[in-house]
């Protein structure tokens, strides 16, 4: 039951080069935990969340919110199995969100104009993961996975109008180096990694648009590309 007032929210998120837990008590942060890695996710995560719940008690928590990708596919599956499993023993509904809404989100906090958010994740590859949102974060784009080089044409309307639209993300670097003095954008403070404490906020809203949101199907990946990995054929 949604406690009275704004939702409880635990946020985690281990689905890129970080990871994160995040409590929001009564519309804030209270506790967060965050720690950029390459690999040890599944060692550090349970840690963190413990750390972040403590003694508040999963019994007050209305809610898990977790980032479903796209990202590193170890990192996916070791979030979405932690919340699922805190979700079962809790008996919570567990809300997805992907990391392309994070990020964009962690960037529509701090303008205050009317400006298109560009979010580029990193894939470990050549290509990236690429989405678009308008200021009020309302998708632009369906999720991509295109080549670097291919962003400004997909995307050109971004890169024309007036106002710069705004580059975020943690695969932002490959998207700059095929840019020209003619593009009209701006990078975006930071290290364009997700942060639980952005996916609590998201958890939270949703949660309150819609009260019986991951109390169905349980949330699953956003990959938009298969493994860079092949079962070994037999004879």
């Amino acid at each position: 039951m949604i406690s009275i007032g704004k939702p409880t929210i635990l946020a985690i998120d281990s689905a890129s080069n970080a990871c994160s837990a995040a409590l929001l008590i009564d519309g804030d942060v209270r506790r967060h935990e965050w720690e950029g890695m390459i690999r040890g996710h599944a060692k550090v995560l349970m840690p963190m969340i413990s750390s972040v719940v403590g003694d508040y008690g999963y019994h007050n928590i209305d809610a898990i919110a977790v980032t479903i990708g796209p990202g590193a596919y170890t990192g996916i599956r070791i979030g979405l199995a932690t919340a699922r499993g805190l979700a079962l023993a809790s008996e919570l509904p567990i809300i997805g969100v992907s990391n392309f809404k994070a990020v964009a989100r962690g960037v529509s906090q701090k303008i205050t104009d009317k400006r298109s958010i560009l979010a580029i994740l990193e894939t470990k590859r050549a290509d990236v993961y690429v989405q678009s949102f308008d200021s009020d974060l309302k998708p632009l784009s369906k999720p991509a996975c295109i080549p670097p080089e291919k962003v400004v044409s997909e995307f050109n309307n971004l890169f024309v109008v007036a106002s710069p639209v705004i580059l975020t993300g943690d695969a932002v670097y490959k998207v700059v180096e095929a840019l020209s003095g003619e593009n009209n954008y701006e990078i975006a403070v930071g290290n364009g990694f997700t942060d639980a404490s952005v996916v609590a906020y998201e958890g939270m809203e949703r949660l309150i648009e819609d009260p019986t949101i991951g109390k169905g199907k349980m949330p699953g990946p956003m990959y938009l590309r298969p493994p860079d990995v092949s079962i070994p054929k037999t004879d």
